[in-house]
């Protein structure tokens, strides 16, 4: 038997809703902005929870790059307050969620299963980042200019969102849910170093939370800050330490995943 999804609804909006609201700005896209195809995916579509911070995942196909930010605005209108909708080129995307998302590879219905190919999507991307980051670093010669510094630090950026949203999948599809509130991402951090219950070991150890905490850190002060200001001995430090840090990351996933199969066993066995 799979293990139910646990997650919060978003506020005043069920996931019926936002498939039909859905529906309505692949029309619009359509219609009056010229893309060829655009395809709901991912919660919107029932692939995933619907939860407090799901937004509309949208593929889109063929949609003008000098109309895509007034494409944005004129979908905002069509969204009630708390929602967001998310537009993802589908020539761009990388080929694990290309694949998804044209029913190529299927979402499994057991929850941990599924669960196991979202996380393993996340990894993949995390070391496509490790990897690019790499690269730089070997080919750079002398300190980079303000504009590879702030390159580089979005890629920092990038590696921290896509371990959150691995983080964020584990909250709602296992057990405990999304935390709320102003510190939400801190707390969830937190939460992925202890158990929950008997339902959820550590996802990490205090050691990788540490370390993690730092890039989270990190991740606020360039949401929070000119580019220009950022200095190149951080950014530097915490790049050098990426491809080190996703192995790791990935290591604690694939044990956590490990106590999750022995877990179920246990399980079946009372």
């Amino acid at each position: 038997m799979s293990n139910p999804p646990v997650a919060v609804p978003v506020e005043r909006v069920t996931r019926e809703e936002a498939a039909r609201i859905a529906e309505k700005c692949a029309q619009m896209l359509v219609e009056q902005f010229g893309a060829r195809r655009v395809i709901p995916f991912g919660s919107v579509t029932g692939d995933a929870p619907w939860h407090s911070r799901s937004d509309i995942d949208l593929a889109v196909e063929g949609l003008p790059p000098e109309l895509e930010a007034k494409a944005w605005a004129t979908l905002d209108k069509l969204l009630p307050p708390g929602l967001e909708v998310d537009l993802i080129a589908l020539e761009s995307a990388p080929p694990e969620l290309r694949a998804r998302i044209l029913g190529e590879v299927k979402m499994p219905k057991e929850n941990i299963a599924a669960l196991k190919l979202e996380i393993e999507t996340e990894l993949q991307n995390l070391e496509r980042i490790a990897a690019q980051v790499a690269r730089f670093l070997t080919s750079a010669r002398g300190e980079p200019d303000s504009f590879a510094v702030a390159g580089v630090a979005k890629y920092l950026h990038d590696f921290y969102n896509g371990v959150e949203r691995t983080f964020e999948r584990i909250a709602v599809r296992v057990a405990g849910g999304l935390p709320s509130g102003d510190f939400w991402h801190t707390q969830l951090l937190e939460r992925m170093a202890a158990p929950f219950g008997e339902e959820r070991p550590a996802v990490i150890d205090p050691s990788l939370q540490s370390r993690l905490l730092e890039f989270l850190r990190f991740r606020h002060r360039i949401r929070h800050t000119y580019s220009y200001e950022l200095e190149w001995p951080r950014v530097k430090r915490l790049a050098e330490e990426l491809d080190e840090l996703t192995q790791r990351v990935r290591a604690a996933l694939e044990a956590f995943e490990a106590n999750l199969d022995q877990a179920a066993g246990k399980r079946k066995k009372r």
